[in-house]
């Protein structure tokens, strides 16, 4: 044998590992095909997958938003997203026939306890604080009110005023019966079909009070709010004689930051599906930079306040006007 012609062992490895390749590839080649048969369409996390949710009706201009640039930021995620009252709402949730909710009230301790009793523990995430608003037709004089006076003519059945809100079901409804200490709404109440017939009912009527969920008219750039704040009145409210007095308070965005106006009412993602799915990446994405840009925007008062970058140029060219 020639000297030249014997092979080091390291060269004896290396011919051995070349052998090796064709029937790495060849396994390579064949497991392949098998991992690719899972479709992405039929995947299932924080951002692909499909879930049904059911938000609460006063809150829908807001859950379109997020709903919206959600699925346009994450094409593999699918929300199908009904809107009713507040009621029919929550007894779904109780029946266990729907299993992620929005709604502008947290679980109460007799829901918790029901749930806890059936080993089921939701999960859940407030994110953004809203108001009830209340108005009146644009040609009243008097638009502001006392908090405790208000309360006497919630009560009141012969104080002139009339009263209408959307939907007896609503929570707008469960909340003025929780302050009246009531079960049913005084014969002054009316509850119409739409917040549309709401409105026009305030601009129709003198003497009659509105009262809405504030993101129906918060959106300060919006052609409807514009449209409808040039036809009503706000209310300003004070807070109640216990408090702080700061003067009458409308429900603009400030006002929710500094806690003054006294009917607010905070926004939240509940869910029990009990894993980590597109219901769990929409909450994460309406509490992150871009669903709290969105409630911002809205004129709602976001609950995790994103970082804001300011830039100062300074120049020396500063001129003195006396």
């Amino acid at each position: 044998m020639h000297p030249n012609s014997r092979l080091s062992n390291s060269e004896m490895k290396v011919n051995t590992n070349m052998k090796r390749i064709p029937k790495l590839v060849l396994l390579l080649s064949l497991a392949l095909p098998i991992a690719c048969v899972r479709k992405v369409e039929t995947m299932v996390g924080p951002t692909m997958g499909t879930l049904e949710i059911v938000a609460d009706e006063s809150m829908k201009n807001i859950v379109i938003q997020e709903e919206e640039i959600f699925e346009r930021t994450y094409k593999y995620a699918h929300l199908h997203i009904r809107y009713t009252n507040e009621f029919d709402l929550f007894e779904s949730f109780l029946r266990d026939s729907i299993r992620t909710i929005m709604t502008t009230r947290p679980l109460s301790p007799e829901e918790l306890t029901y749930f806890n009793e059936q080993k089921s523990y939701p999960r859940v995430t407030q994110f953004a604080t809203g108001a009830i608003a209340f108005i009146k037709n644009i040609k009243a004089i008097d638009t502001t009110v006392v908090y405790e006076e208000l309360m006497q003519r919630f009560t009141n059945e012969t104080s002139g005023d009339v009263f209408v809100l959307e939907n007896a079901k609503s929570g707008i409804t469960q909340e003025i019966l929780g302050l009246m200490g009531k079960e049913q709404l005084p014969k002054h109440f009316y509850a119409l079909n739409t917040k549309q017939e709401v409105l026009e009912y305030v601009q129709a009527h003198d003497n009659a009070i509105g009262i809405v969920d504030y993101s129906d008219i918060s959106d300060s750039d919006s052609a409807f709010t514009k449209d409808v704040l040039g036809k009503i009145h706000l209310l300003g409210i004070s807070r109640p004689a216990d408090s702080t007095q700061v003067g009458f308070v409308q429900p603009y965005q400030y006002n929710l930051v500094t806690n003054k106006y006294p009917f607010t009412r905070d926004l939240y993602f509940i869910s029990k599906t009990g894993k980590e799915d597109v219901g769990t990446g929409f909450a994460s994405f309406i509490c992150g930079e871009i669903g709290q840009k969105i409630i911002l925007k809205a004129g709602l008062l976001p609950k995790f306040q994103t970082e804001r970058n300011i830039e100062i140029n300074y120049t020396p060219d500063i001129k003195v006007v006396k």
